[in-house]
């Protein structure tokens, strides 16, 4: 239950970057897939590397803030990725630089840890 919450704040983090964000926008006008494929990009590399502390209620405050910046840099670099992606493939987001990317990753971050702390807490022994 603990990585679909994770999964699902990647992938609404990711919508939610795209259509907030001005410097954020689709490459074409097929904003279905536009959408899809950042979210997807996010799945995969948040399933790859996590950077989560394994309860976000009980965690220290310091490792909250190392783990949170090591996760805008993670999704800053992520977004960076899903630009150069799209502009290859001729659809997707075209993220205007790195400070739009900056952003963005900032409120994946966010929405991820969100989605994390709400509902239980996974149990010591299965963390």
């Amino acid at each position: 239950m603990y990585k679909r919450r994770r999964a699902l704040g990647a992938y609404l983090g990711a919508l939610l970057a795209a259509v907030l964000l001005p410097g954020i926008r689709p490459i074409d006008d097929n904003v279905a897939w536009a959408a899809f494929l950042p979210g997807l990009v996010f799945l995969i590399v948040n399933q790859l590397i996590s950077s989560y502390p394994s309860s976000i209620r009980t965690a220290p405050p310091v490792m909250l803030l190392i783990l949170g910046a090591v996760g805008i840099v993670q999704d800053t670099l992520i977004w960076l990725l899903v630009s150069w992606v799209g502009a290859q493939m001729g659809s997707g987001l075209d993220v205007d630089g790195f400070l739009a990317a900056l952003l963005g990753g900032v409120v994946v971050r966010l929405t991820v840890l969100t989605l994390m702390a709400l509902g239980p807490q996974p149990s010591p022994e299965a963390a």
